[in-house]
């Protein structure tokens, strides 16, 4: 990442020796905060590029997940009609059996 930042060194070199320091730490200190500025600064087209990335890597997210949902719902739905089929297996098992019984007790007592 590139960055440009408006910085004058020798506006900011004159400052210093104004305010006290030496040429040579003034010159220092300058070269030190325009290596700073240019490796720690992000411009407005960095972010772009950041922000594509990201954008992309959500849409990613979203199909992988969207796909992963819709295999899971499948299969909710298949557990579902199973339990159901088997829910009425055994209800009209149950139903039966009792018919029986009353059948048995009516025929008993007769």
């Amino acid at each position: 990442m590139t960055a440009q930042v408006l910085f004058n060194p020798l506006t900011y070199i004159d400052r210093l020796t104004r305010g006290g320091f030496s040429p040579e730490q003034a010159r220092a200190s300058a070269e030190a905060l325009e290596t700073a500025f240019g490796e720690t600064v992000a411009t407005k087209s960095d972010l772009a590029e950041v922000k594509a990335e990201l954008t992309a890597a959500i849409a990613a997210v979203k199909t992988e997940l969207s796909a992963e949902l819709k295999v899971q719902i499948a299969g909710v739905k298949t557990d579902i009609a199973q339990s159901k089929t088997e829910t009425l297996r055994w209800t009209f098992v149950f139903n039966l059996a009792l018919v029986g019984a009353i059948f048995s007790i009516i025929k008993f007592f007769h």
